[in-house]
């Protein structure tokens, strides 16, 4: 299936906004930390048992019950329940990113035995964020409805003051995709394809390659963060940063730094185990 707008939701400024300010104060969560370069942390509104510590997702098959904060966000809790079969609904999220951070491109479901439909309610944005998928990258708008192929390597990044905050619902998978958001609007028409990133070259290649002569242990993560942010200002492939960081760890002559390399390709874009966390 592919990445697009399933429709366009007319949304209550007033109540929104109230309910922005609550999201502001409430305690959002930093699990699947190991996925973010800056600050990438979520809330539950909606899961399998209705308690905000239960913060994984599982394949399940009931539908989802509200959490106490789901439950409190009377605006929120209606739009999916006017927007989203209630009883097909198995996650539903507040995503937030912050200023200058990013989600390492990645596949999801990789840990799970089944997957979901992943629908994104875009509910705070603004031009400097940007969403990727493979080699394309699109601004998803506010009030728009997405389905977000998952399977495929992607990411998401907020570069501006202002954080990013969209509602994320997961969909029990069997679902036909016309059938899965409701009440929507036609979208706008907007090319959402316009791509101003400036051209790879050789030389950039280069320039990245070069810092095999200043990778360390102490600052492996701090490189990871820079490559995972590049493909959102040129044109590349997202995943691209797996092979670059490899080849600066083998041109770095360091053993280690290679070995941890491919663990993270692996982990983030072929294979990892359920509950398996990444350190680096």
């Amino acid at each position: 299936m592919t990445t697009r707008i399933l429709g366009v939701i007319e949304l209550d400024n007033r109540r929104l906004a109230d309910e922005l300010a609550v999201l502001a104060d409430s305690t959002f969560s930093s699990e699947y930390s190991d996925f973010a370069c800056g600050r990438w942390e979520f809330c539950m509104l909606r899961n399998q048992s209705g308690n905000l510590d239960e913060q994984r997702v599982v394949v399940h098959e009931t539908p989802a019950v509200a959490t106490p904060l789901g439950q409190s966000l009377l605006y929120l809790d209606q739009l999916l329940e006017n927007h989203f079969d209630p009883y097909s609904i198995r996650y539903a999220r507040i995503i937030r990113i912050s200023e200058n951070a990013c989600i390492i491109p990645h596949r999801d479901y990789l840990e799970l035995d089944g997957k979901y439909i992943r629908v994104h309610v875009v509910l705070d944005t603004n031009e400097r964020c940007a969403n990727t998928e493979e080699n394309k990258i699109f601004h998803m708008g506010r009030g728009e409805v997405w389905f977000l192929d998952a399977s495929l390597p992607h990411s998401a990044g907020c570069f501006s003051q202002s954080p990013r905050l969209h509602l994320v619902v997961d969909i029990d998978g069997s679902r036909p995709l016309d059938e899965v958001a409701r009440n929507v609007g036609q979208p706008s028409g907007r090319n959402v394809a316009v791509d101003t990133r400036t051209e790879w070259t050789s030389e950039a290649l280069e320039s990245i390659l070069g810092l095999s002569e200043i990778i360390s242990e102490a600052n492996y993560r701090e490189i990871v963060a820079i490559l995972a942010k590049l493909h959102f200002f040129y044109k590349v492939d997202c995943q691209a940063m797996y092979s670059w960081l490899k080849e600066i760890s083998r041109r770095c002559g360091h053993p280690a730094l290679v070995e941890k390399s491919e663990a993270l390709e692996r982990f983030y874009l072929t294979h990892r185990a359920a509950g398996e966390v990444m350190t680096y």
